[in-house]
This record gives structure tokens, sequence and C-alpha cells, in this order.
């Protein structure tokens, strides 16, 4: 039994969806599924371990295609705060060295894998490998569907949505879920408006009906603009945090 979360070979590592089905099949044991509110203690936990630390965690949400990269290797190289990425190269590490020492019988799942997500679970194991005591803001660069990235609690302090010009102004028509619970949504490679037809004014009308309380950040990291906002926001939530 694993002395983090109380998991066993028969535990799950992800909760199932709210809404359930076969896309969300149990990855450890079909049978006895792991309980949304188990899940969501593991959340709570994780939360109070990042409140106890003082470090501002984004849940850093994005499409397949939407280059969340490009915003992180900017902000890696030019923001001024202590800053920490976790990625999922190292969630694959921590999954491989937790299934090696708790559930030898299964295989560590890929969470680079598109139909799969982060989770508290993961979230929970990976506070072992975590050096934090001088950092201030984490960005847990999620992945996976955009409908499990949207139901599950990390227990992140925010969430923040990207999408890029290259989606399409539609975009937060098509997922609202995915944009509603955020309180920022990073409408990523602006440089590149024009020449794909993006409609800005359409994407923010529609952001509007999804996310209303959402401040919409505008950046293109190739060029530099609108960082400024984006590290504004990142500042704000250290400020909050330390509180």
């Amino acid at each position: 039994m694993c002395d983090k979360c109380g998991c066993s070979d028969q535990h799950a590592q992800r909760p199932p969806a709210h809404a359930g089905g076969p896309d969300h099949a149990h990855p450890h044991q079909a049978d006895e599924p792991a309980t949304l509110a188990h899940h969501d203690r593991l959340a709570e936990r994780n939360r109070g371990f990042f409140r106890a630390k003082r470090v501002f965690v984004v849940n850093l949400l994005s499409f397949t295609g939407s280059n969340v990269q490009s915003l992180i290797t900017r902000t890696l190289a030019d923001y001024p705060g202590r800053l920490r990425v976790i990625t999922p190269a190292f969630l694959e590490q921590v999954q491989a060295h937790h299934s090696h020492h708790h559930h030898p019988a299964h295989a560590a799942a890929d969470p680079t894998d598109e139909n799969l997500s982060l989770d508290a679970h993961i979230i929970a194991h990976a506070l072992d490998h975590l050096a934090l005591d001088q950092v201030d803001v984490v960005l847990l660069e999620n992945h996976g569907s955009a409908a499990s990235q949207a139901v599950y609690d990390l227990g992140e302090t925010t969430r923040v949505a990207l999408f890029s010009v290259r989606d399409g102004a539609h975009k937060p028509l098509k997922f609202p879920l995915f944009f509603a619970q955020t309180t920022a949504v990073v409408i990523n490679e602006l440089e590149q408006a024009t020449a794909t037809g993006f409609d800005l004014p359409l994407a923010r009308t529609h952001l509007a009906q999804v996310a209303p309380t959402a401040t919409v950040l505008e950046v293109s990291p190739a060029t530099g603009a609108g960082m400024a906002a984006w590290f504004a926001f990142l500042d704000q939530g250290i400020k909050q945090t330390h509180a």
C-alpha cells in the first residue's frame, strides 16, 4: 500500500470522470474504481502542501497543437521570478518510480499519451520529488483530452487555459467546459493571427460567453509581445499567495 495516498495494486491512478463512460475506464481495475471523493481529498491535500510552501501553482491547460511549449520556453527564459515547470517527462519518471515500488505488476502509463491526463494522484507522488523551498511559481503542464483536463482538480491555486490562433476563434464555443473554470485564458501565437485569418474580436466575444470572469492574455512568445502581461499575472498570483 502506498503511504502517500493509500493506493494499492487495486487502486486507481485516476478517478472516473463525472459523466463516466468507456472513455474513462479505470486504468487498474474496472470493477473497483477510485471515488471522486477520494480524488478530491488528494487534490485538497496537494493544495494544502502548496499553500504551506507558499507557492503559486498554475494548472496550465492546453490543446494538442496549441504550442504551449512556446509560452513555457519564453517564460523560463525571461520571467524574473523563481519558477518551476512540472513537465510530462518529469511526471513520467515519477510514475515509473511509483509503479516500480508500489505497483510492480503494472506498467507505468505514459502521461504524454493524448488519451491520458494529469490527476491529483500522480501530483501527490510528484511532491516527494519536488524541491519547492526556493520556488514562487509552479506551472503544471497539463495534457491529455480536453474533457479530462477540464474535470480533474490537481490541487492547483488557479487554472489557465491556452489555445492558439491556429485553433480558430470558435475554439471556446467548441470546448466551453475547458475554459469555464479558468482565471485566465492565453491566446497564443498572436503573430500568426493575420496569416491564419484569426478573428480576435470574435474570439474575445466567445470567451466572454463561456468564461466571463477570466482575464484574456494575448501573447506572442516568438516576438515577446504580451509576455509582460503574462508575467504580471504570475506576479499577482505570487503576491496573493504570500498575503
